[in-house]
């Protein structure tokens, strides 16, 4: 049997064939493009059992291109896959990455990432377009509000983000040069707050056709919005075994150091999807509402650790809540 790899770069790839039974390996070295591409997909097409790609920057077309032609593409992290080669320290070139990937596979061995479908890729695509965005707005925002300050005009920095509070900004008494820089970020915040404007319809939009985000929005402190984020990082809830693995791809779960009988937490360990991380903490905010379902847990865990350990411990409820939530509807489809 056939396993492959493509050590995917810029300008070229490297391509290694292993053939399990004799321990033969095939090696190309293809430019990156999609004609040389096709032509080594139907070389080798139908005789390849898996191929191995590392999770870089230019997998998606790659993948998309050996999917289509029937080719069962395996994503892997590259990160777990450099570390199963041990500390110590050897030669790595192109070829060895290739063929050290497709041995893995081989030994079924291979470090897989989870390769989300078109639609989620798509829905994932949109959302995290728009979080940069809003993080541009606010990168904006914070620059006229430091410009206002030194002029003598201090105010709340999310009051720039309003449309009054910009209103605001272009009627002060600035000196010209002053003026003319408030105008630039003004209309910098405007263009952002229309993009934005358009995404978040879109996305709304999107919500009221699909079960899914329906069922996320529900949640307490879910809207539209946040239940597409949640449902763009977690995707399909049946790759995960258990509730608190949804915990850990967003990386709210806190660090362990574990010795016999010595056990220490500490940070959170942020080893994950912080997009996913900012949506769910962006929905514990509202715990602090009286009608929180989490609103008991969060006042007993701000009592004993403070506002910011309680906003993080209903954010770990509400992603176990969003994996009960999406299993079941997945279940349903199912049956």
């Amino acid at each position: 049997m056939l396993y492959a790899a493509i050590d995917i770069h810029k300008r070229t790839f490297q391509a290694a064939v292993l053939d399990a039974a004799s321990g033969e390996v095939d090696e190309q070295r293809l430019a990156a493009s999609p004609e040389a591409l096709r032509a080594w997909a139907e070389w080798w097409q139908g005789r390849i059992a898996a191929v191995a790609l590392e999770a870089t920057t230019g997998w998606r077309w790659v993948a998309r291109e050996l999917q289509g032609r029937g080719f069962d593409v395996r994503l892997c992290d590259p990160g777990q896959a450099n570390a199963l080669r041990g500390a110590k320290r050897r030669a790595k070139t192109d070829r060895i990455d290739a063929a050290w990937l497709a041995l893995l596979l081989a030994k079924e061995l291979l470090p897989q990432c989870w390769l989300p479908p078109a639609d989620i890729q798509q829905l994932r695509d949109l959302t995290r377009l728009r979080l940069a965005l809003a993080r541009d707005r606010m990168r904006w925002a914070q620059r006229l509000h430091a410009l206002l300050v030194h002029e003598g005009f201090p105010c709340a920095r999310g009051r720039l983000i309003t449309q009054d509070g910009q209103r605001w900004a272009a009627t002060l008494p600035l000196p010209v040069a002053t003026r003319a820089n408030v105008a630039v970020m003004l209309a910098m915040i405007g263009t952002l707050d229309q993009q934005l404007a358009t995404i978040d319809a879109d996305l709304r939009r999107r919500a009221r056709d699909d079960q899914r985000l329906m069922a996320l929005d529900r949640l307490f402190g879910v809207g539209p919005v946040i239940a597409a984020h949640i449902l763009a990082e977690v995707g399909d809830a049946r790759r995960f075994r258990r509730a608190r693995q949804v915990v850990r791809i967003a990386g709210l779960d806190p660090a362990v150091s574990e010795s016999a009988d010595t056990r220490r937490r500490g940070r959170l360990t942020k080893q994950g999807s912080p997009q996913l991380r900012w949506a769910l903490v962006e929905a514990a905010h509202h715990a602090c509402q009286p009608r929180s379902p989490d609103h008991g847990l969060y006042l007993a865990v701000q009592q004993r650790c403070g506002t910011q350990r309680a906003i993080l411990s209903v954010s770990r409820k509400l992603a176990r809540r969003a994996y009960h939530t999406l299993a079941a509807l997945e279940l349903e489809a199912a049956a």
